[in-house]
């Protein structure tokens, strides 16, 4: 008789730091892509083409979060709390950098960059306390 050892099983790797968790639903992952791609490539796209590109992707995050919180309630794993959070503290630290004037004795205006990447991280976090899973009562 051979005394065989048990074999362990290897665990597969997680990555260290990931925006999204595994079962974070696709338009979630797409729409915040898209309104990443359509502010920080603003500039090289143009105007019309990176605004589309946010508003598709604020349009998947307007119906893809509450469906994500919703499920989460039931106990789907995955909700974006970290994209959130990092959409809004980056939409919050470039205010300052996005401020401009038309005219020197005009009024002051932020480009539409900030309400784009910070709205949407809030939208994120806002729906985040309702994405806890029921306690389920014995």
């Amino acid at each position: 008789m051979t005394d065989s050892a048990p074999v362990p099983v290897s665990q597969p790797k997680k990555p260290w730091f990931t925006f999204t968790d595994d079962g974070c639903r696709t338009e979630v992952r797409l729409g915040g892509l898209l309104v990443a791609a359509g502010v920080f490539l603003w500039l090289w796209l143009g105007p019309p083409l990176a605004g589309s590109l946010c508003g598709i992707g604020m349009l998947l995050l307007l119906v893809g979060v509450p469906i994500q919180a919703i499920q989460g309630r039931a106990g789907r794993p995955g909700y974006p709390w970290k994209l959130g959070l990092g959409m809004t503290i980056l939409g919050l630290a470039m205010w300052p950098d996005l401020i401009y004037r038309l005219h020197p004795d005009g009024p002051a205006a932020v480009q539409e960059l900030v309400w784009f990447l910070a709205g949407s991280g809030l939208w994120i976090l806002a729906w985040w306390p309702l994405s806890r899973p029921r306690r389920t009562i014995p």
